[in-house]
């Protein structure tokens, strides 16, 4: 599976983002969300809270809350300069003993199996032997009006990174200092700056790299392990064109080789998330958020991002694998030469090393003779596959090579939107018998009665081979904003015809739940997805109409949709239980027997 952001899951609402302060990770599937007021222990799995603790409006968190990996109790900064501990049984906070200091306190860091306490002036000490000397002055190395902007610990250095800035200044300075050491030098600061710009993201990686986004969008590298600071901000990396560089950023690491920017997005006020591989410099895929805060609300937890969308919080899971060049070009590379090597041979050692097969494979291969062909006439050299298949797609249209175009959809990757569409529009104007002997097609039910007051009675639009060849067209994957600008070049008549078999595939029970690979028939969110695009980009024509007809099967893809969304979220609500019950687990205490509910679910 290649590198992606997934679909965003709701996760709670019942605060305001201006109370927002952190988001930590609190063991297997739980996180803590810390507001001023409340820290709350939450369920991902669940997607439910499981309990929360709330302190008095004058003494109000301060920093996000941690888990103290040692005690496993939480631990929060009060009033900016006391800390609190307490266990998971404790009910009332306000009566835990509280830890006041001298310095106040910028927030706590967990770094491996140790907690650091991080002061305002700069000074950052473990957690127990800071409290051990809460009474003393922290002596610090930031001026009095120089402000932590960023701060960041790398485990593998025992090394902290320090990001300050002064109120009226233009410049951040960067400090590294080495943790647990007594009794040393104060760091020098030194300026992180690039002429004529600002400063709108950094990170510290865990490979000790600095990767920093200026606001002309220029992206640049530096090794905090190797090189100097004095060489400070490093070298170019590459240039950011999917958010608003000169907006805050928040750039989050999600493995060694991937990162993730959260920005405004170009066009609107929301905000976006830009999957990026650091090994080839590219934006790997990119999600729309509905607003954009500033600056950025967002967490990285081992069950994926965490971000505030809107007026809640969301979970955005994520799949990063490292990248090769079979994977960087998104597809496969057209290639001349139809030789394929089982090793390849370095020009300097003339070493052997394996090839990856994807790297064996050519844009040719699992291809017929005929489309072959085709292909080769073409003469476009070597394109990538997304270019390739534009201009092949061209020709079999006008050709009208039904099988090879069928055969195209099934053994090309990566099918640019416009090309759906064109394929689309040519099959929903033929007629069944032009389907008929061009390939083997699976049985499928032509007819079902929906039940209810009034039994009705649904019939497939299309022939059994021509539903066979839509189903292929159906089952390819899309990006829904680019698809639907491309839908309005779909003739009414043709979406009226394609809404009719996808409301046949919902109401019979044909579209699977989850995808296989071996079968062609679309799955159930393939299917909602296509019919949510399809009325939204002729909902004027559909509404409009004063045929009757028309009107019913609306009403009809609407009752299908309902009651297979009422079907799934039972089916959700009963997950987290079953999953308790595979895995042998004991249910929490908190939970009582009317937690979950087991209701007869009925499909219509």
């Amino acid at each position: 599976m290649a590198s992606s952001l997934h679909n965003a899951g709701f996760l709670c609402s019942d605060f305001h983002v201006r109370n927002l302060l952190g988001v930590s990770v609190e063991g297997d599937e739980h996180i803590l969300i810390t507001c001023k007021g409340v820290v709350k222990l939450y369920n991902v799995l669940d997607r439910r809270q499981v309990r929360s603790w709330s302190t008095k409006s004058w003494h109000p968190f301060t920093s996000a809350a941690v888990t103290v990996p040692e005690t496993n109790n939480l631990a929060v900064v009060i009033n900016g300069n006391s800390i609190s501990q307490w266990s998971r049984e404790e009910d009332d906070i306000d009566n835990v003993k509280r830890y006041n200091f001298e310095s106040p306190i910028h927030q706590l860091l967990v770094s491996g199996d140790k907690v650091y306490a991080v002061f305002t002036n700069g000074e950052i000490e473990e957690l127990q032997s800071a409290l051990s000397t809460r009474r003393e002055s922290k002596p610090g190395f930031l001026q009095e009006d120089e402000t932590i902007t960023y701060v960041q610990i790398i485990e593998s250095t025992s090394t902290a990174i320090v990001a300050a800035k002064r109120k009226e200044a233009s410049c951040t300075k960067l400090y590294e200092l080495q943790l647990n050491q007594s009794g040393g030098r104060s760091p020098k600061g030194y300026d992180l700056a690039v002429a004529d710009c600002t400063l709108t993201g950094l990170c510290a990686l865990s490979s000790s790299t600095l990767i920093t986004l200026w606001s002309n969008g220029d992206m640049y590298s530096f090794d905090l392990q190797n090189d100097s600071l004095e060489k400070l901000p490093g070298k170019k990396h590459a240039t950011e064109t999917s958010v608003i560089p000169s907006k805050s950023t928040k750039i989050l690491e999600l493995s060694p080789s991937h990162i993730a920017i959260v920005g405004m997005g170009k066009g609107d006020e929301g905000g976006l998330i830009v999957l990026r591989d650091l090994s080839f410099a590219m934006t790997v895929c990119s999600r729309k958020l509905k607003m954009y805060h500033d600056p950025p609300l967002a967490w990285v937890t081992p069950d994926g991002i965490v971000v505030a969308e809107g007026g809640s919080l969301a979970l955005i899971p994520y799949t990063v694998k490292e990248s090769n060049l079979a994977t960087v070009f998104g597809t496969k590379a057209s290639e001349d030469c139809e030789y394929t090597s089982e090793v390849c041979r370095s020009w300097n050692l003339g070493t052997e090393e394996a090839v990856p097969v994807e790297a064996q494979e050519t844009i040719y291969t699992n291809k017929s003779t005929e489309l072959t062909h085709i292909m080769r006439d073409l003469k476009k050299d070597t394109l990538t596959e997304s270019l390739l298949v534009t201009h092949l797609v061209d020709i079999l249209l006008e050709k009208k090579k039904t099988r090879l175009l069928n055969e195209t959809l099934d053994t090309f990757r990566d099918i640019p939107e416009a090309c759906l569409v064109n394929i689309a529009n040519y099959y929903l104007s033929c007629d069944d018998a032009d389907f008929e002997g061009l390939c083997k097609c699976p049985q499928m039910e032509t007819k079902c009665v929906i039940p209810g007051d009034e039994p009705e009675e649904v019939t497939c639009p299309f022939g059994l081979a021509k539903a066979h060849f839509i189903n292929g067209l159906l089952r390819k994957p899309f990006t829904d904003i680019l698809l639907s600008p491309e839908l309005y070049r779909l003739g009414f008549d043709n979406a009226l015809s394609l809404i009719q078999y996808l409301h046949f595939l919902l109401a019979a029970g044909e579209a699977l739940l989850v995808p296989e690979e071996s079968s062609r028939i679309p799955s159930v969110a393939q299917a909602s997805s296509w019919l949510s695009l399809l009325l939204d980009t002729k909902y004027q024509h559909l509404v409009m109409t004063s045929q009757v007809d028309i009107h019913r099967l609306l009403l009809s893809c609407f009752t299908q949709v309902n009651n297979l969304r009422v079907f799934l979220e039972g089916l959700m609500d009963m997950e987290p239980l079953v999953k308790r019950v595979v895995e042998a687990k004991v249910l929490p205490p908190q939970m009582n027997s009317s937690a979950y509910s087991l209701e007869r679910l009925t499909i219509t």
